[in-house]
């Protein structure tokens, strides 16, 4: 990894021979050998690292792991490696260590508040000028070396870097198991140095190996494991008895009441998750894990995450010192910003995409498209703005976009949609589906041909696909499988309004004009298998709304599917977890064994109606004592376990006034669902049996004619 990293560093104005940049890992160890030697800046380092290896607690030791880096760091400021840019003492793009905890970074989410306090951070050197109370220090290396005081204001993830850093010296007995976790691969392997080592150091490390901060210890390649089995938990349950066993019932008492502290790959995982979503169209994000005297880099991309074996920084110092010259030689780009949304952190102004253009009168005199530049003021301030908090996926983001260019665009004459106002959906889909612009251009051939779709559909007013953002190019650097890629697309879409807001008959017919699009999509082979409330969507036109089944880049086109290598068959799980068919949360469609058919989309219909008949009072989100809010904070298994509780005590479910009367619709349809829950319940082959007896069977005969005056 190491080797790649480098490799992004390198000079883009200089062409570099291929012969030489293979050869950067070997040159850059080379030029730090100096550091990591001998008296000056490599003393400072390993005395620091000595008191770090003698310190027998955790928090103390984040001192001297922040004095020993930046030592180091401000060593390598005149450390050049040929290809790689030259340090520039820059404010904004110079990095240094910082004491973090246990002060906390904030974020928002959808109008919720996340706090986190990281161990340590990787900030730019004006980040940590700003954080330094006036007055007290001028020295900001020595404040470096400090949490953030209270009474001035911490750090943001908004920031330029805030590269979390997660430190802990107490191994598991678990840890000497399985090297990765479900969703990360081993990267990076041992590599010789001529370095010296200090046989002091040496012994310390080897004794704080061994002893001190447990005897279970893991090699420098070997990697962390999370996994945490009922046995280990029962047993250090036991052994913390014991121990406590000779302390009073105050303090017992008050360990009791203590919360129990996260796990620090799942740490990791929430700072990254919150960088994620502080960054427009961020890329990847960088972390690391110190485990005692080894340092774990980690990689996450919306692809999955590339554990990296450790370096001992310790016995391995050269090694160490090239990481800190990569991190300290890495522009925005390479943290992870993408250049165009955010070619520095925060930056909110008009961004200009440069794409073909696909008017067969725009060719230059070579008969190549020529290029359009489109221009996006984008509002990632607006209540409007959906977010996504998480780590891999799709990461869908949504938010009003303003465009001169794509507000002059000719409207098609079979979209009916009047607003003016535009949305930008950003997201990250498997490359080797079909992209969800050839589906909805599948789609509007459709529209025009049936009445049931016509009007019922998002209009996509523009799109792109952003190269060099596949997730697969680090994945073939590194020589592991690419299998599942993903890259980064934009979709400019007509504005829609949630069909949330609506209650009553309108909401009701808003409703069955969906089920009834996505019917007539199914027969004609389009598989939207991702029917949620989220994706049913809507505008008004003469007064009347009117219901639009929305997000197809989960869908398929069925005569299509065999004639793409790697697509989806029909058996991957896909959908919203609340309002996924229960035959679609067993373990043996998790296991990729069950075909996504027509009753599975059939069922999440019932589901969404009856979610928002018993959450949504008048067109809004009831404040407190929200029914069926645990079905968002369990996985698959756990919600399928919630829905048959639900389905058990449904006479004791009252819906909101406004929905009263749509409630009675979903319990008739739920008690078919229930009817075929059974161990012996087989439901019909047929797709047109099914739509009739689980769906249209219980609608009211006003709302099927579309008379609810």
């Amino acid at each position: 990894m190491l080797q790649q990293l480098l490799e992004m560093c390198t000079d883009p104005s200089q062409s570099l021979p291929s012969s030489q940049k293979a050869t950067l890992f070997d040159t850059s160890l080379e030029a730090v050998l100096h550091l990591c030697n001998g008296p000056g800046v490599a003393q400072n380092i390993k005395q620091h690292l000595t008191k770090f290896c003698n310190i027998e607690s955790e928090t103390p030791s984040y001192t001297d792991f922040v004095q020993a880096a930046n030592y180091a760091l401000r060593g390598l400021r005149k450390v050049n490696v040929p290809g790689i840019p030259a340090f520039q003492d820059d404010d904004e793009t110079n990095v240094l260590f910082h004491v973090n905890d246990p002060s906390f970074i904030h974020q928002e989410h959808q109008g919720k508040k996340s706090s986190r306090k990281p161990d340590v951070v990787v900030v730019s050197y004006k980040s940590a000028v700003d954080i330094m109370p006036e007055g007290k220090s001028t020295n900001v290396y020595q404040s470096a070396c400090k949490k953030p005081t209270k009474d001035h204001e911490n750090f943001q993830w908004m920031q330029d870097y805030v590269v979390p850093t997660v430190l802990y010296m107490d191994y598991m007995k678990e840890m000497n198991a399985s090297a990765q976790s479900t969703d990360s691969t081993p990267a990076t392997g041992p590599a010789e140095t001529s370095y010296k080592k200090s046989n002091e150091l040496q012994n310390i490390s080897e004794r704080l190996r061994s002893s001190k901060r447990g005897s279970d210890h893991l090699g420098s390649n070997e990697l962390p494991n999370i996994k945490r089995s009922k046995q280990d938990d029962e047993r250090q349950s036991r052994q913390k008895q014991d121990d406590d066993d000779d302390e009073d019932e105050e303090d017992e008492e008050k360990k009791k009441k203590e919360p129990r502290k996260l796990h620090p790959v799942v740490q990791n995982g929430l700072y990254v998750a919150e960088m994620f979503a502080a960054h427009t169209a961020r890329q990847h994000v960088i972390s690391f894990i110190v485990n005692n005297d080894i340092i774990y880099l980690w990689w996450f991309d919306r692809h999955h995450t590339i554990q990296c074996a450790g370096i001992n920084f310790v016995q391995d110092l050269p090694r160490f010192v090239v990481l800190l010259f990569i991190m300290q030689r890495m522009g925005y780009k390479q943290w992870g910003l993408h250049p165009l949304f955010e070619p520095e952190p925060g930056y909110e102004g008009e961004i200009i995409v440069e794409c073909e253009d696909k008017d067969k009168g725009n060719r230059d005199k070579e008969g190549q498209d020529k290029k359009k530049r489109v221009d996006l003021t984008l509002d990632l301030k607006s209540k409007k703005r959906m977010t996504h908090f998480g780590l891999r996926g799709r990461a869908t983001t949504v938010f009003p976009v303003k465009s001169k260019v794509l507000s002059a665009l000719p409207r098609r004459s079979h979209f009916l949609n009047e607003s003016t106002e535009l949305v930008a959906k950003l997201f990250w889909p498997e490359e080797a589906r079909q992209s969800e612009p050839e589906i909805l251009e599948e789609v509007y051939k459709i529209a025009q041909e049936d009445p049931d779709v016509l009007g019922h559909v998002p209009e996509m007013v523009w799109f792109h696909k952003f190269e060099g953002t596949s997730t697969a190019i680090i994945r073939k650097a590194l020589g592991i499988d690419d299998t599942g890629s993903r890259a980064l697309y934009i979709i400019v879409f007509r504005k829609l309004d949630p069909i949330t807001t609506l209650s009553g008959d309108e909401f009701l017919l808003a409703w069955w004009e969906v089920v009834k699009c996505h019917r007539a999509l199914w027969k004609r082979g389009v598989h939207h298998r991702d029917v949620s409330p989220s994706n049913i969507m809507g505008y008004r036109l003469g007064g009347r709304f009117i219901s639009v089944l929305n997000d197809f880049d989960l869908s398929s086109i069925k005569r299509f599917l065999s004639s793409i290598e790697d697509a989806p068959k029909g058996f991957e799980r896909t959908g919203t977890v609340p309002f996924m068919s229960l035959h679609l949360l067993v373990p043996e469609a998790i296991a990729g064994q069950v075909e996504h058919v027509y009753y599975h989309d059939a069922e999440s219909f019932i589901w969404v109606l009856t979610w928002i008949c018993l959450r949504y009072e008048n067109g809004k989100l009831l404040r407190k004592n929200r029914p069926l809010d645990e079905w968002l904070t369990v996985d698959a298994m756990g919600c399928y376990k919630e829905k048959m509780g639900f389905l058990g005590r449904l006479r004791s479910m009252h819906p909101t006034s406004s929905h009263q009367k749509n409630f009675d619709v979903a319990v008739q349809c739920l008690a078919v669902i229930h009817r075929y829950t059974g161990p012996f319940a087989s439901v019909p082959a047929d797709d047109e049996v099914v739509f009739n007896t689980w769906l249209q069977d219980h609608v009211p005969k006003n709302v099927l004619q579309g008379n609810i005056l």
